[in-house]
């Protein structure tokens, strides 16, 4: 069954991945191990069959200075891990001076209406174009393309419900097959605050209504991916425990070590040597980075190869 795949990026990652040491994701992984679970397993997902849409942050709007590179990095990973099966298609980051109504109480402690409270001079900061781009290229792929088979949607924004209601009137035509609808919402399970949006779910044929943690666990990128031009390197502070990976690499990193950070990446991918008083792992040290008892013992491993080095 022919499939594409639509994920509005900034949905997913504030409904799965932000404050989560999951944000690394690969998601063509994810998505072929929730097609199972779904029970749509006879999927094909076959050349840039997952379109992913996505606008490169502001460094004006950024909490974090180191934001704006490290979803470059996340980019550039997936243009070297997934090139060939993935799309990414960008829209814009807007910033805007716009006035809004306070939320205010009267005298009574009542909550006044919108139309009452004192207007106040706000940035108003917004991903724009995802959504429009989504539906797009959904309704024009089920269209044109009289192979499709099979739709699935990653979001749970119901600005796209028109271009469902777009495919399903084309599916009323009958001038070609039914184009099948899935719907991930992107939420963890465990998730009480975000729900997913009924509106959607009635114009599925098949609903995912959560993502459990080691879905995203067991689907993501290698810490270091190697591209044709450029390597990407998974941002520290998308570890789990980001001080101890950081201790580890400014051990390896120094002049006399390794003396970069991508050599000390290259380091990590070695196994480590047996050492006298030093406990092991059983595989490759990078494997283990958001492990904090491995992270432990690499980081003594570190310890011992940067003295060794500088002796030497």
């Amino acid at each position: 069954m022919k499939t594409r795949v639509y994920i509005d990026g900034y949905n997913f990652y504030f409904g799965c991945l932000k404050g989560t040491p999951y944000k690394w994701l690969d998601p063509v992984s994810l998505i072929e191990t929730l097609l199972v679970r779904s029970g749509a397993s006879e999927s094909v997902l076959d050349e840039l069959a997952v379109k992913f849409f996505t606008a490169e942050i502001s460094e004006r709007a950024a909490s974090d200075s180191s934001s704006l590179n490290d979803q470059r990095s996340y980019h550039l990973a997936l243009n070297n891990h997934c090139s060939n099966r993935l799309q990414t298609i960008k829209g814009n980051y807007s910033i805007d001076q716009t006035k809004f109504p306070k939320v205010e109480r009267d005298k009574a402690g009542k909550e006044k209406e919108p139309k009452s409270s004192e207007r106040v001079k706000i940035w108003k900061m917004e991903e724009k174009q995802s959504d429009v781009n989504v539906a797009l290229e959904a309704v024009y792929d089920a269209v044109s393309d009289l192979t499709l088979e099979h739709i699935v949607f990653v979001t749970n924004d119901t600005d796209i419900i028109p271009a469902l209601r777009k495919i399903q009137y084309h599916n009323g035509l009958k001038q070609r097959s039914s184009v099948k609808i899935g719907l991930i919402i992107p939420t963890r399970k465990n998730d009480k605050e975000r729900k997913g949006n009924k509106s959607l779910k009635d114009f599925a044929d098949w609903t995912i209504e959560y993502i459990h943690d080691e879905e995203l666990k067991t689907a993501q990128l290698p810490c270091r991916v190697f591209g044709p031009r450029k390597t990407a390197l998974k941002p520290v502070s998308w570890f789990k425990y980001p001080e101890k990976v950081q201790d580890i690499l400014d051990t390896l990193s120094q002049k006399d070590v390794e003396g970069s950070v991508p050599k000390s990446w290259k380091w990590l991918e070695r196994p480590l040597h047996a050492a006298e008083g030093l406990a092991n792992i059983d595989g490759i040290p990078a494997n283990f980075m958001d492990d904090g008892s491995a992270l432990d013992i690499i980081y003594q491993h570190a310890k011992a190869y940067a003295n060794y080095k500088n002796r030497n």
